[in-house]
């Protein structure tokens, strides 16, 4: 897997992680937040006309609301298509006000076992005297209890039993926002991320790719354009390496030319001792190059001489000579050639593999 894949893979993951954890705070929050202002709009509406209904208890502390307390109730019910049910106590919990008239004056026990409320909230907003809001129905509704107080002392409560239908769809819209404000987020991150490793890191790394393909033994040289980041330290490392290596060559050719030379000097003070006088001799290589000989080569060609450019290849004596040598290493062959218009006796050693140098000696006897 290429760089750009994984760390395309490691921001999608990273992204997908933060969107989901942002996605659990945010709806959490959401859900805080509407719900919050839901049952504060509520309360409001109770405390808006709660010195009416405080007063009305005050007055007939028991028994069934007032044609106003009725007015008020009926009013909300109609109003507002966010409440469900309403339900309004004595301070004892007695019903003081409901739509069907039948369970007026009940008792909060007997009204709780015969309809039932959803939860327990009006008891906790009497003994706590403060608004009590639980949810029920699996979250579709809250049961809100809303204390009337007089004097510090609970008068009546109103029991509310509100939808979260307009809540949940405002946390629906909110989401849905949230959502695609992610993804175009994620896209505008992931689209600057891919750009800038586009130009500063994959582009430069292409770049240094083909500078080093190119690279050849015959120069050994990188042509890259300087960078001041962490590629160009790579492409500095690289030139480096490669002024070292042009160093270590340079320093085997000079090697191989002193022992070269040495050879030569080798070959010349042998060949003067064993090669008769008058006679020529010539030293070849593994790859037949005349490495010495004891007589001036007129050859203008550059670089190292063959033997076929001193005896051309319609000679097939001293190509069989040769080739027997090579086939018979420490044994003396013979046979003639012609060289310069002269008939010579020609013998041919394939001397000992000394470290790697194959050597064999060619000599040229005039025939008498």
């Amino acid at each position: 897997m290429k760089i750009t894949s994984k760390w395309m893979l490691w921001f999608m993951l990273v992204a997908l992680y933060a969107a989901i954890f942002g996605g659990l705070v945010y709806y959490n929050m959401f859900k805080f937040v509407f719900d919050k202002k839901l049952q504060n709009e509520m309360v409001e509406m109770v405390r808006f006309r709660a010195p009416r209904l405080v007063a009305a208890l005050a007055a007939r502390p028991k028994g069934a609301a007032t044609f106003a307390e009725a007015d008020i109730m009926k009013s909300w019910k109609i109003n507002d298509d966010r409440i469900k049910d309403l339900i309004y106590l004595n301070y004892d919990g007695s019903v003081r006000w409901h739509e069907n008239t039948k369970f007026l004056g009940m008792s909060y026990s007997d009204f709780n076992n015969t309809v039932g409320f959803p939860t327990n909230a009006v008891v906790y907003a009497i003994n706590g005297r403060t608004p009590k809001a639980i949810m029920a129905e699996e979250g579709n509704t809250y049961d809100m209890a809303i204390p009337l107080l007089a004097k510090d002392a609970v008068a009546g409560v109103v029991n509310v039993t509100v939808s979260r239908e307009g809540a949940k769809a405002l946390i629906h819209s909110a989401m849905v926002r949230y959502c695609i404000g992610v993804f175009f987020m994620i896209l505008l991150i992931g689209g600057v991320l891919y750009l800038f490793m586009l130009l500063k890191i994959l582009r430069p790394l292409a770049g240094l790719k083909d500078a080093v393909d190119a690279v050849s033994l015959n120069t050994l040289t990188l042509t890259y354009t300087p960078r001041s980041d962490e590629i160009g330290d790579v492409a500095k490392s690289v030139d480096s390496m490669l002024a070292k290596i042009r160093e270590d060559i340079k320093g085997m050719q000079d090697v191989e030319i002193m022992s070269l030379e040495k050879e030569r000097k080798w070959w010349k003070t042998i060949l003067a001792v064993t090669v008769p006088k008058g006679s020529r001799a010539l030293v070849v290589d593994e790859n037949n190059n005349i490495l010495y000989t004891n007589f001036e080569l007129n050859s203008k060609k550059e670089g190292p001489v063959h033997l076929l450019d001193i005896f051309d290849g319609r000679q097939q004596n001293i190509i069989q000579v040769v080739g027997e040598a090579l086939e018979n290493p420490t044994k003396v062959l013979r046979g003639t050639v012609e060289n310069k218009n002269v008939q010579c006796l020609v013998k041919a050693v394939q001397l000992p593999d000394d470290a790697g140098k194959n050597r064999m000696i060619l000599v040229l006897e005039p025939e008498k």
